[in-house]
């Protein structure tokens, strides 16, 4: 009799502690890749900005220039009504394009100190979008990349159609945004058409990237641990698992020049997880480690190294055109 009492406190244990670890990685799930409400339907300025970064005072730049945006909207392969603000050249003749793709859980404007970036370098038409799933786009999920590649790929034929097929578009990337640009580069659709990508602190692996960014907000979770339930519950809900969103996996395939930004205190996409993206680009690269910068902060930190790197990004994908001919 004991014996079973035994056999069965193992089985109620087991049952427990399996009915546990389900319950927590679904409330991982929605937090990680379900859109937090209420979903904003309008994009208000904010109140007061902080002006103590240069990305605040991007922000700043962007919200009192904001009439020289059009707001635009499309709809992306699945129907989901994507959102963007584009601001095209004084010189409408111009046949150079940016866009700009922010973070998880950012809003657009964080992306303002880097359009005021390039438009320093290059006479160009400039569209900030809203990721889905953020701001005012539309979108249930997060796929961190995966649809978000896609996604891209409609910005990119919104912009061929608002500027000319043979507009020289540059793709400029925030952690998320990075990886988005990097796996939409890696396919055989973009690989054309795309002057340069510059991305600033992407991860290797959606594993990575979750693992680092939850260790900070949430310490005592060790979410490696729940990751295999999670692959599991991405696949049945998107119908693939996250590997789909590892850079490093693809980066051999691209073919554009692209150049990589990473922060020395980078605890999220530390310069390591950059390296190993960089180490498989075969096409024209260049990595940059800016000493002593936390994660996304480099262009803050070090703002003339940045801007050198940038306008040398530039000028070496200028001169690659005109070698191809396309110029």
């Amino acid at each position: 009799m004991p014996v079973v009492i035994v056999i069965l406190l193992i089985v109620a244990a087991v049952l427990a502690c399996a009915f546990l670890y389900i319950n927590i990685s679904r409330k991982l799930f929605r937090k990680i890749f379900v859109r937090p409400h209420p979903v904003s339907r309008v994009d208000r300025s904010p109140e007061k900005i902080d002006q103590s970064t240069i990305f605040g005072r991007g922000k700043n730049w962007f919200y009192t220039t904001r009439n020289e945006y059009i707001n635009v909207r499309i709809d992306s392969f699945d129907k989901t009504k994507l959102s963007g603000y584009f601001r095209p050249s004084s010189d409408r003749s111009t046949r150079s394009a940016v866009i700009f793709l922010h973070g998880y859980n950012e809003h657009p404007s964080e992306c303002a100190a880097y359009a005021k970036l390039m438009m320093k370098q290059i006479q160009c038409h400039v569209l900030i979008t809203h990721m889905r799933g953020h701001g005012v786009s539309g979108g249930k999920y997060c796929t961190y990349g995966v649809y978000e590649s896609v996604d891209l790929m409609r910005w990119i034929d919104f912009i061929r159609r608002q500027t000319g097929k043979d507009t020289r578009i540059y793709i400029y990337g925030r952690c998320m945004g990075a990886v988005s640009a990097l796996l939409a580069a890696a396919t055989d659709e973009l690989r054309g058409n795309i002057a340069g990508i510059i991305a600033d602190s992407p991860y290797d692996t959606f594993e990575t990237g979750a693992v680092n960014f939850m260790s900070i907000v949430k310490p005592h979770l060790k979410l490696q641990l729940f990751m295999p339930m999670l692959n599991r519950m991405a696949k049945s809900k998107f119908g693939f698992d996250m590997s789909m969103c590892d850079c490093a996996i693809n980066a051999e395939k691209i073919r554009v020049p692209v150049l990589f930004f990473s922060g020395g205190n980078d605890k999220i996409c530390p310069p390591d997880v950059v390296r190993s993206i960089y180490d498989e680009v075969t096409s024209p690269k260049r990595l940059v480690v800016i000493d002593h910068a936390d994660h996304l902060m480099g262009y803050d930190k070090a703002p003339s190294v940045y801007e050198k790197e940038v306008r040398h990004f530039v000028e070496k994908c200028v001169e690659r055109l005109i070698l191809m001919g396309k110029l």
